[in-house]
């Protein structure tokens, strides 16, 4: 008879990865519920309950895969499949150089320590190129930030649960979460009536049903509504000038250009009633605590990088920074991005060949990664290694990718299931799952407390696949950049286990090192050949952790000890690795004080610089922006709206949705009748970029001459695709100029008649 137990782990479908229990019969997930040991205190969504859909994926990889001459793929081994990837790297790398070759992903919402990993192997091909979803989504927030702050490592974490005023710009936290337990922390906001919750979204969600004010902008129109709530504070002098004058500079220069704004003029730009905007720009000035929580809304948005400014130039100019109920900076154990220099800083930071694209946050945006291929450029990218992703699904404009793809020499996907991407690949190195092996999150985005959850293997991996870090380890044995074992390493790893004062591994790391120092880059990879094999069964991923907690103790020694962490020196250091390897429900990292906050600022004299001189020429042009309209395409998509039932590529399986299996296109009852649509009709999306079909439902909650589609849509499986693939109606070229970031949430379209097959 099979073992059933209740395990502890985590959800991985979201940046909140919220603490579960699961129940487990044999390699199966049966049932799941919340942790109410872990901090997330036992929150659980609807879309965590059924995570054997990715757990016991029907077509989950066991074996390497080559791909055959005629497109098909046949089976070979892992020594065979890493000793032919390594020699195409190789042979790549000497003709054209590391910058021919790319990496895309590194991780999936908690699968984070693959990608540490994969730096190693990055480092030792001499590749800068890593494109991701967070560059997708995110890179003009962290420009932003590194503006503002000082370093694009830099990163604000609203504290929504404890703020009086909650604005909730351009996301929708009832489906998408993005803070502790949100669902609770609405239904508590809602219910108390000495706090405010504004919405600001062009469709009626979940979460502004319980808004105490909705305000209802035209898609694209997001700069214009911010400004004039912006302008209402500078012209009536609702800022705070006390914390300005402590805090900030610049001040007077932004609030100079923000006095300037038509208030009246922008409002009806945005569509929004010029008394909604000033109820809300004064409620914003006069609480007590306020937050604005924003998201992909206005990041995927016209003037994105614009509207991440603006969006922080609210709660910057109103005082509402550094304190609880506020926003505030964070520490990292092991940080999602990095800080990429400006040109006056450091001109030698690698642009991208082709389209001479700067890093932000060392993370180059998709929306390049076709024109660095599909070109004949000398120095394009002629290698891609995808490591949980599927840029021909997620990427914006599908096509461009797959005309990219056909251009590589080498193209390797890690994964642990077949996707679009890998269908299209040389190679395809079947991962083990999250819960077969020990990993992580980096969404560890806390202030004043901060945790860390290290989770253990739940099952044994899925024999004949590989958890990545022994993917990347084998494959630098392959490349000839590391031997197979280390000796004296692996013994001094096990002595230190047993006598960790000593410092036998550190100094005999230190020794190795300096003696080889082409190992020094691929530090990751040497610290889980060999401390790795010292530490219990199923957790040798964590090796990495270990270097992490021994900087992150000597960076925030009297944080970490606020949170219970009792050692002192070094011992510091290896007291917080034990606590996160012991930690089977998650730890706190570190308990910082209110005061801690403007000493993450790390401008030199830790203040705010409130002037971004770009983004000000930016927002005194929305004076002279004409409002142009394609008649050919006259309706707004939103794409990649959250739903109930849409995740992110992992769920490949339409069994797994309760609800919208279709992928439904939310259509105004208006636009519906004026074009003769009805409920359950079937209709073709089209864009200048493409078309897709979509089922019609009807919404009274969208906007009239607005239309909605979920991402997580549109996959393969079984040998049957479910519902649009929407970024087959997207373009690279519809993006933000400084960051590259993709308009999806306002894709001009058209309805039409369904086509069999669709216009391609």
């Amino acid at each position: 008879m099979s073992e059933t137990t209740w395990k502890a782990t985590a959800c991985i479908l979201c940046s909140e990865n919220c603490g579960l229990e699961v129940r487990t019969e044999g390699r199966r997930i049966t049932a799941v519920r919340g942790d109410d040991a872990h901090h997330s205190e036992g929150y659980l969504c609807q879309k965590a309950a059924r995570l054997d859909h990715y757990q016991s994926h029907a077509e989950r990889l066991d074996t390497p895969l080559r791909r055959r001459p005629d497109g098909g793929f046949e089976r070979i081994g892992w020594d065979q499949a890493l000793r032919e990837i390594a020699a195409r790297l190789r042979a790549i790398r000497a003709e054209h150089g590391g910058h021919a070759i790319a990496y895309y992903g590194g991780g999936g919402q908690g699968n984070h320590l693959g990608g540490v990993y994969g730096s190693a192997l990055r480092a030792h091909l001499g590749t800068p190129y890593v494109y991701s979803a967070l560059a997708q989504e995110k890179t003009g927030d962290f420009w932003v930030n590194g503006e503002l702050f000082g370093k694009q490592t830099c990163h604000v974490t609203p504290d929504v649960e404890h703020a009086d005023f909650v604005i909730f710009l351009g996301t929708n936290p009832w489906q998408s979460h993005g803070f502790p337990r949100a669902r609770k922390v609405l239904k508590a906001i809602a219910a108390d009536p000495a706090r405010t919750m504004v919405v600001i979204d062009p469709r009626v969600t979940e979460t502004a049903k319980l808004a105490d004010v909705h305000l209802r902008p035209r898609p694209g129109t997001d700069a214009f509504l911010l400004a004039a709530m912006l302008g209402v504070i500078a012209r009536e002098g609702a800022e705070d000038r006390a914390f300005l004058d402590a805090h900030t500079t610049g001040a007077a220069e932004v609030l100079a250009v923000l006095a300037d704004v038509d208030v009246a003029a922008y409002a009806a730009r945005a569509g929004v009633p010029l008394a909604d905007v000033e109820r809300v720009a004064r409620g914003l000035a006069a609480a007590e605590r306020a937050v604005v929580r924003a998201d992909l809304g206005i990041q995927q948005s016209y003037h994105s990088t614009l509207n991440s400014y603006l969006e922080k130039l609210a709660f910057l100019l109103t005082g509402h920074f550094g304190r609880r109920g506020t926003h505030n900076l964070h520490t990292f154990l092991l940080p999602l991005i990095g800080h990429s220099p400006s040109p006056e800083e450091d001109p030698t930071v690698p642009l991208t060949r082709v389209t001479g694209m700067r890093p932000i946050a060392k993370l180059y945006p998709p929306n390049v990664a076709p024109l660095e291929i599909d070109t004949d450029h000398p120095e394009r990218v002629r290698a891609m290694i995808v490591d949980s992703a599927n840029p021909l699904v997620s990427g914006a404009d599908t096509r461009a990718y797959e005309r990219a793809f056909a251009r590589l020499e080498l193209a390797v996907t890690i994964d642990v299931a077949p996707s679009e991407t890998a269908a299209r690949s040389h190679y395809v190195l079947p991962a083990s799952s999250q819960f077969e092996k020990g990993e992580a999150t980096f969404f560890n985005l806390g202030f004043p407390e901060n945790r860390f959850h290290f989770r253990r293997p739940i099952f044994a991996p899925l024999p004949g696949t590989l958890p990545e870090p022994e993917i990347y380890r084998r494959l630098l044995v392959a490349l000839g950049a590391l031997p197979e074992r280390f000796p004296l390493l692996e013994a001094a790893a096990r002595a230190h286990r047993k006598a960790p004062r000593a410092r036998l591994f550190p100094l005999a790391l230190a020794a190795a090192l300096k003696a080889r120092p082409s190992w020094a880059p691929l530090a990751p990879v040497v610290l889980y050949a060999t401390l790795g094999r010292a530490l219990p069964p199923g957790t040798a991923s964590a090796a990495v952790l270990w270097g992490a907690a021994q900087a992150y103790a000597q960076r925030h020694a009297d944080a970490v000890r606020r949170a219970g962490v009792a050692d002192t020196g070094a011992g510091l250091g290896e007291a917080l690795f034990e606590a996160i390897l012991e930690g089977e429900h998650g730890i706190a990292l570190s308990e910082h004080e209110e005061r801690d906050a403007f000493s993450l600022v790390r401008t030199p004299d830790r203040r705010v610089r409130l002037a971004i001189p770009s983004l000000l020429d930016e927002l005194r042009a929305l004076a002279h922006e004409p409002d142009v309209r394609d008649p050919a395409y006259p309706l707004s998509l939103m794409a990649g709206e959250r739903r109930t039932y849409n995740a992110n590529t992992i769920y490949r399986d339409p069994a797994w949705r309760r609800s919208d299996p279709h992928g439904a296109a939310r259509v105004h009852p208006a636009d519906a009748a004026r074009l003769g649509l009805a409920e359950g009709d079937r209709v073709a999306v089209e864009s200048p970029g493409g078309a897709v079909e979509a089922v019609v439902t009807l919404d009274d909650g969208i906007l009239e001459g607005v239309v909605s589609l979920p991402h997580g849509y549109g996959m393969d499986h079984a040998g049957a695709r479910t519902g649009p693939r929407i970024n087959e109606l997207t373009q690279s070229a519809h993006c933000d100029p400084l960051t590259k970031t993709p308009y999806h949430k306002t894709v001009p379209i058209r309805l039409g008649p369904t086509r069999s097959p669709l216009e391609r």
